[in-house]
């Protein structure tokens, strides 16, 4: 059993059916539906997902998102220790380093991401959806 950091990008896809990478991130998530894989995701990505499929779809859609990307992943909180290391790190973007402290303080085996660079200096690999789907068959 691996353990998976989704990103903020990979939930969306998974949560917009329009988005390019749609079908990948939701085989990934269906991996972490009791079929073998433990998912979590920052707690913050949740907000950032309701935001977002709120503003795109209105606000039933995003509590159904959300709603549904809790049943499927452990929701890592974001708190002193893991904000201390981001603010530590060498990620130039605060919030990657928000997810890349989440992944390693939470002992992730992957960085299930769209955005693979953003996470090159981290201990945990970042993959896209579709190659992990790779890795995992």
């Amino acid at each position: 059993m691996c353990r998976l950091l989704v990103d903020t990008s990979i939930m969306l896809d998974a949560s917009v059916p329009l988005r390019p990478g749609s079908q990948d991130a939701c085989e990934v998530l269906n991996l972490c539906n009791g079929n073998g894989e433990f998912g979590m995701a920052c707690a913050l990505s949740f907000k950032d997902v309701y935001y977002i499929v709120g503003k795109n779809y209105g606000e039933a859609e995003a509590r159904n998102a959300v709603r549904q990307l809790m049943g499927l992943l452990v929701v890592a909180p974001v708190d002193a220790e893991v904000l201390d290391e981001a603010i530590r790190s060498n990620e130039p973007d605060f919030e990657d380093g928000i997810v890349r402290a989440c992944a390693e303080l939470n002992g992730a085996d992957f960085i299930i991401t769209r955005d693979k660079a953003a996470f090159a200096k981290s201990k945990v690999r970042a993959v896209s959806a579709s190659e992990y789907l790779e890795i995992a068959s």
